[in-house]
């Protein structure tokens, strides 16, 4: 089973003296919200060991922000009603593109997928998919055999090791390591539970600190025009006092200012290379991106 984007492979890991071990109990009830980064160029990282007490330095690898990744209830998400049995999703938001959920039951004993990548790429579990038993330790291993839109497969999942990450987006302690069959990897920060790094063979995604509880609802969104630009670009629908950033595709930040006034705001792009940036604009409350393309 390829996880993907979706990254449910440990939700529950909870931090015990001498090891941190994953339980159901660990789980946020509240749910939590972190910002979404792709990662673009791996510096001078070339693996992350296993074993115990390690430490993962990935402060050299380049960062784009490209959103957001909510975990929470299902109760009022759009296809909730589609997938009864699910008690909790996890949701990413790309910026310019969408939200896409995966719909999962959770109970003391086990976590199962019943479907995933809702709704662009929607895959639903006819034999769901097991992702984690309870109580699980360093150096375990678990076995799922599922059926999915593609015909039944088996994936083993194993927990290898565990210590400190360092990225850009700050040091994150009592954070686990677990891979699958499938060359999916994943680094979970455990207090609270959330993704530090999630590799699905395919593309690496980084994950800064989390808050907990639901993310502020944004009902203006964020418009920019012209798009293409040449030398200016103006922002819609944003609120004085607000900061904003600039980001190249490496993730590398090119420009940055803050909002005099609400409404429309003009940034300037005249020094900027031809190509696609992220901006990136902050009211306190919550973040929100658009794709600019500098022509």
């Amino acid at each position: 089973m390829r996880i993907r984007t979706t990254p449910l492979a440990a939700l529950f890991l909870l931090a015990a003296q001498g090891q941190t071990t994953i339980q159901y109990n660990s789980i946020e009830p509240n749910g939590l919200v972190t910002q979404m980064h792709l990662l673009t160029g791996m510096g001078t990282v070339t693996s992350i060991s296993n074993g115990v007490d390690q430490t993962w330095d990935l402060s050299s690898v380049s960062l784009l922000p490209v959103g957001s990744l909510t975990f929470g209830t299902a109760t009022g998400t759009p296809y909730a009603a589609t997938y009864p049995a699910a008690n909790w999703t996890w949701a990413q938001t790309v910026t310019g593109v969408g939200t896409d959920y995966a719909y999962i039951s959770i109970t003391s004993t086990e976590v199962n997928v019943v479907a995933m990548n809702v709704p662009s790429a929607t895959n639903n579990y006819s034999d769901y998919s097991k992702i984690m038993e309870f109580p699980m330790a360093y150096g375990q291993s678990f076995t799922d055999t599922y059926t999915d839109n593609s015909g039944p497969s088996t994936i083993l999942w194993s927990y290898t090791g565990h210590g400190t990450a360092i990225t850009p987006l700050g040091t994150f302690t009592n954070v686990v390591k677990m891979v699958s069959t499938q060359d999916d990897m994943f680094l979970w920060n455990t207090q609270p539970l959330y993704p530090i790094v999630m590799d699905d063979g395919d593309r690496i995604l980084v994950f800064g600190e989390a808050t907990v509880g639901m993310a502020e609802p944004v009902t203006d969104a964020l418009h920019t025009y012209p798009n293409p630009c040449s030398d200016r670009v103006q922002l819609t629908n944003v609120t004085a006092g607000s900061t904003y950033g600039l980001f190249d595709t490496q993730g590398r930040q090119v420009g940055s200012g803050s909002m005099a006034t609400n409404g429309t705001v003009g940034i300037a792009t005249a020094h900027l290379a031809p190509g696609t940036y992220v901006v990136r604009v902050n009211n306190g409350r919550s973040l929100r991106y658009a794709t600019i393309v500098k022509e």
